[in-house]
């Protein structure tokens, strides 16, 4: 054979085995466990998806409610999953799944609005810059966003100032930054990669997700996953680094030391008083 016949088959074996290799890759990219169905509207799956592990709770909110939660009926913050769930026991409910909410200031209190059964316990937040003492973080990266559920009990993700409008209308509402998507656009944030981050996205009006990347993602790569994988176009990014998920169905749980926490409890039966 000759040098140059000698070349060309090298190059052949190397272009098999590259072709080898992305298929390869394309098998990893989309790896995922089974999901976990639990019966009261929700189902739980871990997705392994560009190499990066996210951890996804699907939501049906025909077959389960979201309310946000901050405080016990004395008035104390929960503080964590887990206080939550134990709190939501001993009023004889059943926590499904629950994350932390938006992010929150060095006092304990929620950066942005916060809505909970049509209260306002804090207002919507459209400073573009923190307060004096406060850091400069993602939550005031514009164009930040409120996720809220409405009235007739449908999901929503607004930017800021279109949300402004709905305020009349939100049941429960958490205010966080930056908005993710808004109708399929990234958010111009690309962020760091070894940051574990969560978010929460609108999927349709009734059909949310509650994501988790555990072991870390960039803000860029969490809204390509939720776009991309989970098909949904609105999303907006709750927090960093501190970020959990509890499922009881599923033996997650990942806590901290949280202010405002998002919530899934199985629907009550029509007639059933909300509390």
């Amino acid at each position: 054979m000759t040098r140059r016949g000698l070349a060309r088959g090298v190059w052949k074996l190397r272009r098999a085995l590259a072709a080898v290799a992305a298929a390869l890759a394309s098998t990893v990219t989309r790896a995922a466990a089974q999901p976990t169905q639990h019966p009261e509207g929700i189902t739980f799956q871990q997705i392994r998806w560009n190499t990066r592990l996210y951890q996804v709770v699907r939501v049906d909110l025909d077959r389960a409610e979201v309310k946000l939660y901050w405080k016990d009926d004395r008035g104390r913050p929960l503080g964590s999953l887990a206080a939550l769930d134990r709190w939501l026991a001993g009023r004889g409910e059943t926590l499904l799944a629950a994350t932390n909410a938006g992010i929150f200031y060095r006092s304990n209190e929620p950066a942005g609005l916060h809505v909970e059964r049509g209260a306002v316990l804090r207002p919507l937040n459209r400073a573009s810059s923190p307060p004096p003492g406060e850091a400069e973080g993602n939550f005031f990266a514009q164009p930040n966003g409120v996720f809220y559920i409405a009235d007739d009990g449908t999901a929503h993700i607004r930017a800021t100032q279109g949300a402004a409008l709905a305020l009349p209308h939100m049941r429960e509402a958490t205010q966080s930054g930056p908005l993710l998507l808004e109708r399929g656009r990234y958010h111009r944030l690309i962020g760091n990669p070894t940051v574990a981050r969560n978010a929460v996205a609108v999927c349709t009006p009734r059909r949310i997700a509650l994501v988790l990347a555990p072991e870390g993602a960039s803000i860029r790569e969490l809204a390509g996953f939720i776009r991309s994988e989970l098909e949904c176009e609105d999303a907006l990014y709750l927090d960093g680094t501190i970020s959990g998920l509890r499922v009881p169905s599923a033996r997650v749980d990942r806590d901290g030391s949280y202010v405002g926490m998002i919530g899934v409890t199985p629907r009550r039966a029509a007639g059933a008083p909300r509390r």
